[in-house]
């Protein structure tokens, strides 16, 4: 079992749509997979629900699981090859408990110096969490403007936390609310750019299950 959970402090970050994406990128490879939804807001599990049970469509299992037992419930689970948690975007005992959980954190940025100083409080916890179980950690530009040239800067400034960044960058691209919605990942939705950033972004996580 490999546990991964996106997460970040900060809020609006676009943790679920990462989340969601990597759940059907696994379930299409054939991986036994499991999202855990550990926001309060729950849009892991409306984007589940949003899916049903339509047989064109690789399926995984998703559940709620919003309490401080997270690091905890989750060996329980050992049916499944993949976990992938939905942390919340708030420092909380729950939020805390994601960051224990997992094996890998990906913590999603946003191309803006507010949420790279936000950041900070995020790897304050991830810290405090490696005390006590080893966590690899890397960002993931997300939202990014098509054809601006916000990224270098972004990426140069998040260097002071000598955490890596993955190679994929997500753009803020309409196909991502339009395949949610519809409960479908990106590359289910269409074979367009957004498509192939999840495509890219699915190479670099399967490295390491």
């Amino acid at each position: 079992m490999f546990v991964i959970t996106i997460g970040n402090g900060k809020g609006g970050v676009g943790k679920s749509t990462i989340a969601c994406n990597l759940a059907v990128e696994s379930a299409k490879s054939g991986i036994r997979t499991l999202l855990v939804d550990s926001d309060s807001q729950q849009s892991s599990m409306d984007f589940r629900a949003a899916r049903g049970d339509n047989e064109t469509l690789p399926q995984f299992q998703a559940i709620s699981l919003v309490k401080n037992t997270i690091h905890k419930d989750v060996r329980e689970f050992k049916d499944f090859s993949l976990i992938i948690i939905d942390a919340g975007g708030r420092d909380t005992a729950v939020f805390r408990s994601a960051l224990l959980a997992c094996d890998t954190l990906i913590i999603p940025v946003l191309p803006s110096q507010y949420d790279i100083w936000a950041a900070n409080d995020t790897i304050g916890i991830l810290n405090e969490a490696q005390a006590f179980k080893d966590i690899n950690a890397c960002f993931i530009m997300n939202q990014l403007i098509p054809n601006a040239h916000v990224s270098k800067e972004a990426i140069d400034a998040l260097s002071q936390y000598n955490i890596p960044v993955l190679e994929t960058r997500l753009h803020a691209r309409v196909a991502y609310k339009q395949s949610i919605s519809e409960g479908k990942g990106a590359t289910e939705y269409d074979n367009g750019k957004a498509a192939g950033e999840i495509t890219a972004l699915w190479t670099e996580v399967k490295k390491w299950l």
